[in-house]
């Protein structure tokens, strides 16, 4: 499998709005959103992982 850094990377800042607002929004819900998924999301949004290692995270995070 090749794995593929995010093409549309955002710079630290852009994903740290998106990230504390999203945060919020599941907060909100019900949700608990620790700083290690905060981390590893921000990690995505930059560029420093790849997409696939994201969904491989889900997927063995929720057991699916």
């Amino acid at each position: 499998m090749i794995l593929t850094k995010l093409v549309n990377r955002v710079s630290r800042e852009q994903a740290n709005h998106a990230i504390s607002y999203a945060s919020h929004s599941l907060t909100t819900e019900g949700f608990n959103v620790t700083n290690e998924d905060q981390n590893f999301v921000r990690s995505v949004l930059t560029g420093e992982q790849t997409e696939a290692q994201f969904h491989r995270a889900i997927k063995t995070k929720f057991n699916v």
